[in-house]
């Protein structure tokens, strides 16, 4: 009886014996030739997955390198939102501010009274109140100014209360 051990890679491992009556290799008794084609199919299914690995292996360090570029990208844009944030914020306070200053000029904090004025007709302008019935707001926060509601006299320059 003569042994022959072959060594294959990972993928094909065993002991070819020729001749041999042994019951566990008895099912399958290949020849040397059949063990080299075997073995040459699992050298050229190696090849070809260390190949495909390969191939893979470049494609990730593709991406990663695409995944740096794009965090690199993302951290660029987070930047440039936060000083638009901040543009936004300082123009939402000159923004405020202007209201405020149209509020001011279009609805006056004051009145000087002219010839012919009284409490009603200042109530009425549509820059006091548009509503003559409300002559009373002005009269209590002039008290000091006003003796008697009927008489006011030009130049004198009376509060405007906004509710």
């Amino acid at each position: 009886m003569r042994a022959i051990r072959v060594i294959l890679p990972a993928a094909v491992v065993g002991v070819v014996m020729l001749g041999a009556a042994s019951p566990a290799l008895a099912q399958e008794k290949m020849t040397l030739e059949e063990w080299q084609a075997a073995l040459d199919d699992c050298n050229r299914r190696e090849a070809a997955a260390q190949t495909r690995i390969n191939e893979l292996d470049q494609q990730i360090a593709e991406l990663r390198s695409q995944i740096d570029d794009l965090d690199s990208q993302i951290s660029g844009v987070r930047r440039d939102i936060s000083g638009l944030n901040q543009q936004v914020s300082s123009t939402q306070s000159e923004l405020n501010q202007v209201k405020s200053d149209v509020e001011s000029l279009r609805y006056p904090d004051t009145y000087t009274v002219i010839k012919g004025d009284c409490l009603w007709k200042i109530a009425e302008k549509d820059y006091i109140y548009n509503d003559p019935s409300r002559w009373p707001h002005i009269y209590e926060a002039n008290k000091d100014k006003i003796k008697d509601p009927n008489l006011i006299y030009p130049r004198q320059v009376f509060k405007i209360i906004r509710p």
